[in-house]
């Protein structure tokens, strides 16, 4: 049977003296780190490398990746990290200088996100608009609904948080208040020329999202049936928590 060659990298050696990796120090590890996201960008690196690179500057001279799964695993997440207060990323062992850095880079996605020198956000596919959901609205408070009103190109127009109007007892209210939701989004659409909108309901942590989706249908049925008498598309309804995300149009096999 022939011998499977291996990468020089991984060859075991062959002669006294010889060593498997030309560097096993951090140094070396860093430097390959580096050149990893050089030529094939950020997305080559998985979820805790990423964290383990953000704290190369704060840890200097040891190595990162046990502290980065470490927080990983505490948090949840990559993002749970990143949305954490600088005094539990110091608590869990994080240096303060790197916590209070990481704290923001969500609030620094958002800006990029939202910054684009007088251009339009194109929201016009699942990658562009969960984008959106994870980088811009990644740092608005929860829960709350959002509506996001889209030109003919799929292009954002509006990004507005929808204040669920308060009415009077229990199942009349509820009717009275999807009502009241969906003449103010239509009423704004009309308002910028909107030709589509999406609405996004924006989980807190342990909530449901499918239970909440099922709980949004009297709404997404009142949309779906009123918007296109006024030329609007409701292209979806989406209910996203900090790690999961639902949608309406997926749900629906009518739609």
């Amino acid at each position: 049977m022939a011998k499977t060659k291996m990468p020089p990298d991984r060859r075991p050696s062959t002669q006294e003296g010889d060593t498997v990796f030309a560097s096993t120090g951090p140094v070396g590890h860093r430097k390959r780190m580096r050149q990893r996201v050089l030529a094939h960008g950020a997305g080559a690196l998985a979820d805790y490398e990423l964290l383990e690179m953000l704290l190369f500057y704060a840890v200097p001279r040891r190595d990162t990746k046990p502290l980065a799964k470490s927080l990983i695993n505490q948090f949840g997440s990559f993002s749970g990290v990143l949305e954490s207060t600088p005094d539990a990323l110091h608590g869990a062992g994080m240096p303060r200088g790197a916590a209070a850095l990481c704290t923001q880079l969500p609030h620094v996605a958002a800006c990029l996100v939202q910054d684009r020198s007088g251009e339009r956000t194109y929201l016009g596919d699942w990658d562009s608009l969960l984008q959106y959901c994870n980088t811009a609205l990644k740092v608005v408070e929860r829960p709350q609904m959002r509506m996001l009103l889209l030109d003919s190109r799929n292009s954002l127009l509006v990004d507005e948080q929808l204040v669920r109007p308060t009415c009077g007892p229990e199942a009349e209210a509820e009717a009275e208040a999807v009502r009241q939701s969906v003449a103010h989004i239509l009423q704004r659409a009309l308002e910028v020329q909107s030709c589509a909108v999406v609405t996004v309901y924006l989980a807190e942590q342990g909530q449901d999202v499918r239970a909440l989706l099922q709980s949004s249908a009297p709404f997404v049925a009142a949309m779906r049936q009123s918007a296109p008498l006024l030329a609007v598309s409701l292209h979806d309804h989406l209910v996203i928590g900090p790690e999961v995300w639902a949608s309406a149009r997926q749900m629906a096999p009518d739609w």
